[in-house]
């Protein structure tokens, strides 16, 4: 997707979950780059894997009853899923960051905020305790709150629910991490703070040169943040490509209905656009493409197969019959 050497490749990553009810397929064959000092928005409405998506690369999946089944996760050329649990530990926070979505129950309730950022840095850094917590408030001053000094002996009750995300950004950012991962860092925030936020972490990128995967069901926060955009639906990625063209010129009606539903202040409309019907259950999925039973453009072959990720010229991926060779010439010979 990008001429940059990527930082992160993800290729072919399954994740299920085995219950009683049967198999759930929340991760099915994924794959993308995220490239040096670049954002990857991923988006999808609840349900779609997004979050899975974060906690596979990270390998937080609870087990039982998730298991990530196959695929590779490789970060600087080394495949993650195959290092051992002690290595895992170095990289989370060391070389990988993570803002989770619900700061106040992220946050240890019993510990100051300033220990917890100390936490971190003990553990990834040749710091002493003092150097640690010098570190640690610099950290808050860095995220912009105010009176660092003060701040560092709060404990999270104490703070705003912009504060505490705030906090969490400089735990996960404490480090220098390489790659950062954004799980709806904005969802519990009012829309001005959320703009803070958003402001706060592209600036950050800026100035660390990380690279972030931007995770939300928010498809404002991702066509401001975002160089690259991976639409997901029922475990899959639907369509994959450079943020601009992916926002206007959509090529998966999944992605199109997204966009539709867009409320837009300069148009009167008496209802907003809906995507009529439910994300499927991923432990009972439909025969042929996942979306098709809500789909307004499904054709037969929808039906029947399950459509592949295909790759156009111009470096865009859509999975769907729409944009699949086999249905031209299937057309071309009806």
């Amino acid at each position: 997707m990008t001429d940059k050497q990527p930082l992160l490749k993800v290729r072919d990553l399954c994740t299920y979950f085995y219950t009683e009810e049967g198999i759930v397929y929340a991760l099915d064959d994924v794959s993308f780059d995220v490239a040096r000092g670049q954002t990857l928005g991923i988006v999808g409405e609840s349900g779609s894997g997004k979050s899975v998506t974060a906690l596979s690369i990270m390998r937080l999946v609870q087990s039982p009853p998730g298991r990530i089944v196959s695929g590779t996760v490789e970060l600087l050329g080394e495949d993650i899923l195959k290092k051992s649990r002690k290595e895992m530990k170095q990289i989370r926070g060391g070389k990988i960051g993570m803002i989770f979505q619900e700061p106040m129950t992220s946050l240890n309730p019993v510990y100051t905020v300033g220990n917890q950022i100390m936490e971190s840095i003990l553990l990834h850094s040749d710091c002493n305790r003092k150097q640690a917590k010098e570190r640690a408030i610099e950290m808050l001053r860095l995220v912009g709150i105010p009176l660092p000094e003060k701040r560092f002996g709060e404990y999270p009750h104490q703070l705003s629910g912009g504060m505490r995300q705030r906090v969490m950004i400089a735990i996960a950012l404490s480090c220098n991490p390489q790659l950062l991962i954004c799980d709806e860092p904005t969802t519990a925030l009012d829309v001005t703070i959320q703009a803070q936020i958003l402001e706060l972490i592209n600036d950050l990128k800026q100035q660390t040169g990380a690279s972030v995967i931007m995770i939300t069901h928010d498809l404002g926060v991702i066509s401001r943040v975002a160089d690259e955009v991976m639409v997901m639906y029922a475990g899959k990625a639907m369509e994959y490509g450079a943020a601009r063209d992916v926002f206007t010129q959509p090529r998966h009606p999944y992605t199109a209905a997204l966009l539709k539903s867009i409320p837009n202040l300069e148009e009167d409309v008496e209802r907003l656009h809906v995507i009529e019907g439910m994300v499927p259950s991923l432990s009972k999925r439909p025969q042929g493409c996942l979306f098709h039973p809500r789909c307004k453009q499904a054709m037969t072959v929808c039906q029947e197969k399950r459509p592949a990720l295909t790759t156009a010229p111009d470096g865009r991926r859509v999975r769907c019959f729409l944009h699949s060779d086999a249905v031209e010439k299937e057309a071309a010979h009806g």
